[in-house]
């Protein structure tokens, strides 16, 4: 019973961050672009990303990894939707953003959201290994992504 009581803050605290996500997306997306933190999971070490879309442009973006050498520019390639829902809910999409790296060694990131939901996020490198990510609420905050030492 007291771990449901000592989780019950937290959770909370990310459902509250999330409405504000919801709620300020829009003016967010206007003013400074939109930014998602998200973490690896299955890894052993997890990988932390920001992704950024730029907001003098919806098809420009950037990755910054937690401990990278800088960001890494991307360009958007598609988006799809997957499935329209009725009733004033937002549509189900799959975007794809290509990283503009100099040598083109780069991957893909590819996404799946409902609104401010992203269900399935994933890194597909060249060589065609994949790294899924979720949201990391925690790390959040209103300069970026702030990540602890890992």
């Amino acid at each position: 019973m007291q771990r449901s009581i000592a989780k019950e803050p937290r959770m909370k605290r990310r459902l509250a961050v999330l409405l504000l996500l919801i709620v300020a997306a829009p003016a967010v997306w206007a003013d400074q672009g939109h930014v998602r933190c998200l973490r690896s999971i299955g890894l052993t070490t997890p990988l932390r990303l920001q992704l950024g879309i730029l907001s003098d442009s919806n098809d420009r973006g950037y990755v910054l990894y937690q401990g990278g050498s800088g960001r890494i520019p991307l360009k958007l390639l598609k988006v799809t939707e997957l499935r329209r829902v009725y009733g004033g809910r937002p549509s189900e999409f799959e975007t794809q953003w290509i990283e503009m790296s100099p040598n083109g060694s780069g991957g893909r990131y590819v996404y799946v959201n409902q609104g401010a939901i992203i269900d399935d996020f994933r890194y597909i490198r060249k060589d065609g290994r994949v790294f899924k990510f979720v949201d990391d609420l925690d790390a959040f905050t209103d300069d970026g992504c702030t990540w602890a030492a890992p």
